[in-house]
């Protein structure tokens, strides 16, 4: 079959191909420094956190005038219940300092429930930048209630197998969009430097695009497999972990789901960012024929909704929006300045139609006649 011949010459010419390699030693080097990073930061030690909760409480109590707070008393409404937040943070921190865990989610439960309040008092407006954000809080008030009802007593351990690749998957998403586009920006000029090698097969173009695609992909697949093996000396060392340890995200509404959904969504979004980078810089190296043009193009592209937020809210359905997985997860552009109200499962439509267009692109303008140098 023309296919299998075009993804042998292809895999002949991969075979040699550094660069392959290059990026299993660099997605091997991250995972490793994501675990020295969780800890010379002591990421996921809550009572650190907590310190910093509420020296931001004691800030936002600074803006008022010492008044009484008590319920009797003459401060204001948010006053007091920002009063009350702040007892509840050193509370919380007691609770940790005790490792009174239960007591602790409880406390959480509470601090949520005086933040919802907050949110419709009188003044409000002036302090929010210092609180979390409403869509924030909600997702805070699902976690702690979940874990308040089941009335869970332990607390994840970052360096157990699935909290530490939660922690990843969480933080991967920026990142992945550039990895893959270093991955792909010369997918198709590296094989024009064996251009002898090439045009010794009569080889279509289309079949020879369609073979370079499987192996960059394997590649990627390749890539992600690695990230579970390179975590593995943390199940042997602490433990498994809890796969089924509730995350908060925005479908639309703050909802629940499991941490073994969380990072099969994540990896599930991995892959179709990478299609679409993929037959972007296919597109790329043909009209450009340059691979740091092509970089070039990806970053203009990846960056532009990140560096002026408002073409977000302008430009709600561009597929560049939903590139960064992770920020559409939490929220974030329902928290612009002119809020807009995305999801990953419109992205996900956004990203297939997209990936379909270029399909169609390159199969009508880029696949006839034999490969020839760019």
């Amino acid at each position: 079959m023309p296919v299998l011949k075009a993804l042998k010459v292809g895999l002949v010419i991969e075979r040699a191909n550094r660069k392959n390699l290059v990026a299993l030693v660099a997605v091997a080097i991250i995972v490793f420094g994501f675990m020295f990073y969780i800890n010379a930061q002591a990421l996921g030690n809550q009572l650190v956190e907590k310190k910093g909760d509420y020296y931001s409480a004691q800030a936002i109590l600074s803006k008022f005038q010492v008044k009484d707070a008590s319920e009797t008393g003459d401060g204001s409404e948010l006053y007091k219940n920002l009063t009350k937040q702040k007892s509840n943070i050193a509370l919380q921190i007691a609770t940790l300092t005790l490792d009174k865990q239960t007591m602790y989610y409880e406390t959480s439960l509470k601090l949520a429930e005086l933040r919802e309040e907050a949110f419709e008092l009188e003044g409000y407006e002036n302090v929010a930048e210092l609180l979390p954000s409403k869509l924030q809080n909600s997702m805070d008030y699902l976690y702690f209630k979940r874990m308040n009802d089941e009335g869970k007593d332990t607390i994840s351990d970052l360096f157990q197998y699935m909290p530490f690749l939660l922690f990843f998957f969480i933080h991967v998403g920026a990142g992945w969009y550039i990895f893959i586009s270093f991955h792909t920006s010369s997918i198709l000029l590296d094989d024009f430097e064996h251009s002898s090698i090439i045009q010794g097969f009569p080889i279509r173009f289309d079949h020879y695009i369609l073979s370079k695609c499987i192996i960059t992909f394997l590649s990627i697949v390749t890539s992600i497999l690695l990230i579970f093996i390179c975590a593995i000396p943390l199940w042997i060392l602490n433990g498994l972990g809890n796969p089924l340890e509730p995350v908060a995200i925005y479908l639309g509404n703050a909802t629940l789901i499991s941490t073994i959904q969380y990072i099969a969504m994540s990896v599930g979004y991995m892959i179709l960012i990478s299609i679409f980078v993929m037959l972007l810089s296919i597109i790329l190296n043909v009209l450009l024929k340059n691979m740091y043009l092509t970089l070039f193009v990806h970053f203009i592209l990846f960056f532009l909704p990140m560096i002026f937020p408002s073409l977000i809210s302008l430009i709600p359905y561009n597929p560049f929006n939903f590139m960064n997985f992770n920020d559409i997860l939490r929220g974030l552009p329902v928290d612009l300045a002119k809020p807009v109200d995305i999801t990953m499962n419109s992205g996900l439509i956004i990203m297939s139609i997209s990936i379909i267009l270029m399909l169609f692109v390159i199969k009508t303008f880029f696949s006839t006649g034999k490969i020839k140098r760019a």
